[in-house]
């Protein structure tokens, strides 16, 4: 695998932000939705923005571990 910068990992760690902020307001927006559908609809955004955020966090420990815990 692949080693990352400094820099790569800024930029994941501004993808992992902004998939922590959508998946929180689709989660907000699902909370305050009254009707079904579109209820699960903010849910289901919820829960794929959250997917995503776990999959980088995974993706930057799989890395981190394969360098023996050394950032470039």
């Amino acid at each position: 695998m692949k080693n990352i910068s400094i820099k790569e990992l800024n930029y994941l760690n501004d993808f992992m932000s902004w998939e922590l902020l959508a998946a929180k307001k689709c989660y907000q927006y699902g909370c305050q939705e009254n009707n079904s559908p579109h209820q699960q609809l903010f849910f289901e955004a919820a829960r794929v923005h959250q997917q995503n955020y776990t999959n980088l966090l995974n993706h930057i420990d799989r890395v981190y571990k394969n360098q023996g815990g050394q950032l470039q």
